[in-house]
């Protein structure tokens, strides 16, 4: 733990104080980010470039980009402009930033931080070109190259023309092309072949196309002929398998992720007596019921009316009525808990894990982790013990 983030972090004593007095919480395992960093690269020959877009998939950007660093990781990709500026302001990463410019003012930023620029049009070089030549620096691309997906990128037939086009303007370094696979097994050969095809025709025109990146998680975990020179990890970073199948690729993921919260209330309630909104759940008898301080503004789906599993006293319970924007009402029947208990809204094993969550709830856990509410506190520990918190 080399990275100075953690020197400015509260002492562990204070961070398990502040938890006291939280309602929920998330607790990131960064020993479990280390394993799967790990298996990744045990698993490629290629550099691992980390997705760490959207808040680091819930996880927390800037906690999760240090302690990259501090693993040796060279570059991150993000989709954000403002994520971009942050990794540089805070860490010493490359930031590959996938998010268009439209402000010269944009442009120059991002050219005076070292952002690294993703792009697929001439106006967008020549805007980086500008900035670069008014500050006297060099701006680093990656140029999108659309194989197939039909998203954003230039043409595969058209690229070559293109970057030439780009590596000609002054104050561009071109660092490399990278395409999204449409994770369909025969297309995603024919992709693979028209990169390679793009590189090889920039080879021919002198032209030294960089570093060549096609594979994210699915095709990193299950794909080597797509890992080319740079793989781009997303969930499997967090130790999600975004699939089934992919549990059988290779790596052995550990999820990071736990949430966390207190029990607020606890009460018994009458046979027939009906909870939540519209009285989705008709008590069957006397019983106990506990309510939780989270909804889904927190990022529990409304699909998990009646059915979310909720670890107490190592139990899992059952969710009572709707979801609601701020609270959830559980079974407490055979469970000793009281008010102010710590439960597990998705554990790190078991049936509320974080694929078993996106289950109950049909969601793909892509979904689950891009809506984890970015106000709710993130803990971070190493060997069990908490080094880092973010109270946004």
């Amino acid at each position: 733990m080399t990275h100075p983030y953690w020197l400015k972090q509260p002492k562990p004593a204070d961070i398990k104080q502040r938890i006291e007095g939280y309602g929920s919480w998330l607790e990131i395992d960064l020993d479990a980010v280390t394993n799967n960093l790990a298996e990744i690269r045990r698993h490629t020959r290629a550099e691992v470039m980390p997705c760490i877009k959207n808040n680091a998939y819930g996880h927390g950007l800037l906690p999760i980009a240090a302690h990259l660093e501090d693993n040796g990781v060279k570059r991150v990709l993000v989709a954000k402009t403002r994520e971009a500026f942050q990794i540089r302001d805070n860490t010493g990463l490359v930031a590959v930033n996938m998010d268009p410019l439209w402000a010269q003012e944009q442009y120059e930023a991002s050219v005076a931080k070292g952002v690294t620029q993703v792009v697929y049009t001439l106006d967008a070089a020549k805007g980086l070109s500008r900035a670069a030549k008014k500050l006297g620096k060099v701006a680093g691309v990656l140029v999108k190259v659309d194989t197939g997906l039909r998203r954003v990128g230039v043409w595969h037939g058209e690229a070559p023309a293109l970057i030439e086009q780009i590596t000609k303007l002054p104050g561009i370094r071109l660092d490399g092309i990278m395409s999204t696979l449409m994770q369909n097994p025969e297309q995603d050969r024919q992709q693979i072949a028209r990169v390679k095809a793009v590189a090889d025709e920039l080879l021919s025109r002198g032209v030294e196309p960089g570093a060549l990146s096609l594979a994210s998680t699915d095709a990193t975990l299950n794909n080597p002929e797509a890992h080319l020179d740079l793989v781009r990890p997303g969930m499997s970073l967090y130790g999600v398998y975004p699939e089934p199948k992919d549990v059988a690729s290779g790596p052995k993921l550990r999820q990071a992720l736990c949430w966390k919260a207190r029990m607020e209330y606890a009460k018994t309630i009458n046979k027939g007596d009906s909870v939540t909104y519209w009285g989705k759940f008709v008590a069957p008898e006397d019983m106990r019921i506990g309510t939780i301080h989270v909804g889904f503004y927190d990022g529990v789906p409304r699909e998990m009316a009646n059915k979310a599993r909720i670890l107490v006293d190592s139990q899992h319970r059952n969710s009572l009525g709707s979801i609601s924007l701020n609270h959830i009402l559980l079974d407490l029947r055979g469970v000793d808990a009281e008010q102010g208990d710590v439960v597990e809204i998705i554990s790190r094993t078991g049936e509320n894990n974080l694929s078993g969550f996106a289950a109950t709830a049909g969601w793909m856990t892509y979904s689950v982790l891009n809506h984890l509410n970015p106000y709710t506190p993130r803990v971070y520990t190493r060997n069990g013990e908490p080094v880092a918190l973010l109270e946004p």
